[in-house]
């Protein structure tokens, strides 16, 4: 496994220091931590915002549980179980809201729209942004559990050993989840590739036909 640059920051010594009560490690460790955490927020939830209301509460709760870890497991694998529980718990508590509004007849809010980004103005740069939208549209259209997998293996280096101890789940099941993902967002990058393709010869196409002599005029 390749880990990610905040992982290899997180050193024993630094853990050990941090269990101690040394005011600058527990500072520290938060400073190394959040990048990884909020990653995984974002995964977990697909919202920037709720990503960063995640991230603060995995934070208090890391340091608040950080006597309880042991070097049985590494530390971004305890982290990762803490990140996901905090997840699970904001997401039961929603659905509560949820819930309570409907039977309620309280109006929902409605959904949040992130807006067009700004064009570069070169159609090279406008189609690799759009493209990379797409990409990350279908990421988050994945199940959860195939898009923290994803994320875990493919962009993270995580082994699937490492992964399913991460889960807990079975090592044959993290490589199933893997592979489906993969094959799922290959299938709508493909056909959106195609798509595009199609669309753009229907409008040579047409082009081509309004170009030809007599188009446009009506037929005795």
């Amino acid at each position: 496994m390749t880990p990610t640059p905040e992982a290899v920051d997180i050193t024993p010594e630094l853990i050990g220091r941090a269990q101690a009560g040394q005011r600058a490690a527990l500072e520290d460790l938060v400073t190394r931590s959040y990048p990884l955490v909020r990653r995984w927020a974002l995964v977990q939830l697909g919202n920037e915002a709720d990503a960063d209301d995640l991230t603060q509460d995995v934070m208090v709760r890391m340091l608040q549980r950080l006597g309880s870890f042991r070097a049985r497991s590494s530390f971004p694998t305890w982290l990762y179980r803490v990140t996901r529980n905090a997840a699970v718990d904001r997401q039961r508590a929603r659905n509560r809201r949820e819930r309570g509004r409907e039977r309620y007849g309280a109006e929902l809010p409605e959904a949040r729209s992130d807006g067009p980004t700004p064009v570069s103005g070169l159609q090279r740069g406008l189609e690799r942004r759009v493209r990379l939208r797409a990409v990350y549209r279908y990421f988050l259209e994945l199940p959860v559990r195939q898009r923290t997998i994803l994320d875990l293996a493919d962009l993270q280096g995580y082994s699937s050993p490492e992964i399913a101890e991460m889960l807990g789940i079975e090592a044959v099941t993290v490589r199933t989840h893997l592979f489906k993902a993969r094959r799922t967002l290959r299938r709508r990058i493909l056909a959106e590739d195609f798509g595009a393709a199609g669309e753009s010869a229907a409008d040579s196409e047409r082009l081509t036909d309004a170009a030809r002599p007599g188009a446009g005029k009506e037929r005795p």
